[in-house]
């Protein structure tokens, strides 16, 4: 059974270009347009994966990351960054925070589902690739 996976991105065409990728995988996508959306639908629905931008209204990725690896059963969750900050140091800033990777925008959709799922055990891992 795919996994489910969480996008918490304010950029609109990101969010769903991301999404349609997923989708098109076969995973079970849930979206939020900011970081406190975000994060109360990470608590509430607690899926397999996150993927956050991390400049974002009402609560940045930074955040996000940090108070969901506070609560208990968080630290198995993979979080990646999907995010624009592409300087020396924002890998680092983005892993010390508490993300698991660092993926800069724009994505490339033909190798982005793969840079994903090696978060994923097989088992959660999408049926249907979007580009192969």
């Amino acid at each position: 059974m795919p996994a489910n996976i969480l996008i918490i991105e304010d950029d609109s065409a990101s969010r769903e270009l991301v999404k349609y990728l997923l989708e098109a995988s076969g995973y079970t996508v849930l979206t939020a347009e900011d970081g406190r959306a975000g994060l109360r639908t990470a608590l509430e629905a607690h899926p397999d994966l996150v993927l956050c931008d991390l400049q974002m209204p009402m609560m940045n990725g930074y955040e996000v990351v940090q108070r969901l690896r506070e609560h208990p059963g968080w630290h198995h969750v993979p979080m990646i960054a999907v995010t624009a900050f592409s300087m020396t140091g924002d890998r680092e800033a983005a892993l010390a925070a508490g993300f698991d990777d660092h993926i800069t925008k724009p994505i490339t959709p033909e190798t982005f589902i793969g840079q994903i799922e090696s978060f994923l055990p097989p088992v959660l891992r999408g049926s249907r690739p979007a580009y192969r």
